[in-house]
Formats: structure tokens, C-alpha cells, sequence
């Protein structure tokens, strides 16, 4: 008979949500794949898509969930994030971005110590 494994599991939640600062959500469609917390921009057929190194000045906000490709997502308009729990495409680094987010009032903010 074999032995059982303990199976050991954590979870590290991050803090997204840095302020009080008003957020405005907007929907659309998917246009890829989009993880959660990532910023986000419209492609050529004006669906969402993860921002791009091209395309960082078109960015449109942040997705609040995950969605699959043509699946409804919810992003955030505007609002206050940890720049640490943005979830960013390996191309672009959040200092890529941070100006053109700032235009939208989405403020990033480093983590709390």
C-alpha cells in the first residue's frame, strides 16, 4: 500500500486597491487573452488586448478580472493601484506606462512599508 503525501498549498494576496481615489469601470470585449490586474489597450478591431511596448500611449486602463478571448472583461477607468500588482506584459515595465495612466487618473503608487 502506498504512503500519502501531504500536500502543502499557500497563497500570498497582494493589495491592488492603494487610496480612496475613485474608480470608473468600463466593459468591452476581449480581443486575446487578458490576465487580471493587467493594463490593457484596444487593438485594430477596437477589442481589449495587454498593452504592448507599440502601443503604451493607447493604454485604456487596468482589467479588473481575467477574461478568455471575446469573453466580456471589466477594466478600471480610473482609479489608485499598487504598481506592484499590476500583472505586465514582459515587454513593458510599469514606468512605461505610469504617464499615460496618469492622463486617465489612474495613479500607481508603490507598495505600503
Amino acid at each position: 500500500m502506498g504512503e500519502l503525501a501531504i500536500q502543502t498549498r499557500s497563497i500570498e494576496p497582494k493589495n491592488f486597491f492603494a487610496g480612496e481615489f475613485p474608480t470608473l469601470t468600463e466593459t468591452g470585449t476581449a480581443g486575446a487573452a487578458v490576465k487580471q490586474y493587467a493594463p490593457i489597450m484596444k487593438d485594430e478591431n477596437g477589442k481589449i488586448v495587454a498593452v504592448t511596448k507599440e502601443g503604451k500611449e493607447n493604454v485604456i486602463g487596468i482589467t479588473a478580472a481575467a477574461a478568455e478571448e471575446d469573453e466580456p472583461v471589466v477594466y478600471y477607468m480610473t482609479g489608485e493601484f499598487f504598481a506592484d500588482a499590476l500583472e505586465m506584459p514582459k515587454d513593458v515595465t510599469v514606468d512605461d506606462i505610469k504617464d499615460a495612466l496618469r492622463k486617465l487618473s489612474i495613479f500607481l503608487r508603490q507598495e505600503r512599508r
